[in-house]
């Protein structure tokens, strides 16, 4: 099952982020799953907030599940990821 991490990302430390976002990825790995990262769409850290979020989109499509983690209701990014899961049938994967 490929499951697609979403979680605040903008204002925040790189290190921090970089940090829980690679937490995730690893509780996904350890329970078999593919993660995928989206500090990993391709694209540069200078490229711009909507470029990001049209990769991130694409990405979150092609899973089977999405890994929301943190404060993630404080983020418009992810809060605008889990509606479309949700919209379009993608299961939300659970911390353990």
């Amino acid at each position: 099952m490929k499951v697609y991490i979403s979680g605040p990302i903008t204002g925040l430390p790189r290190k921090e982020t970089e940090r829980a976002f690679g937490a995730a990825e690893a509780e996904i790995l350890a329970r078999g799953h593919e993660p995928v990262n989206p500090l990993r769409n391709g694209l540069p850290k200078s490229a711009t907030w909507h470029e990001h979020m049209r990769a991130d989109l694409r990405q979150l499509l092609d899973c089977d599940a999405i890994y929301m983690i943190g404060e993630w209701w404080y983020s418009s990014g992810a809060r605008l990821e889990w509606q479309l899961a949700r919209d379009v049938g993608i299961i939300e994967y659970k911390q353990q």
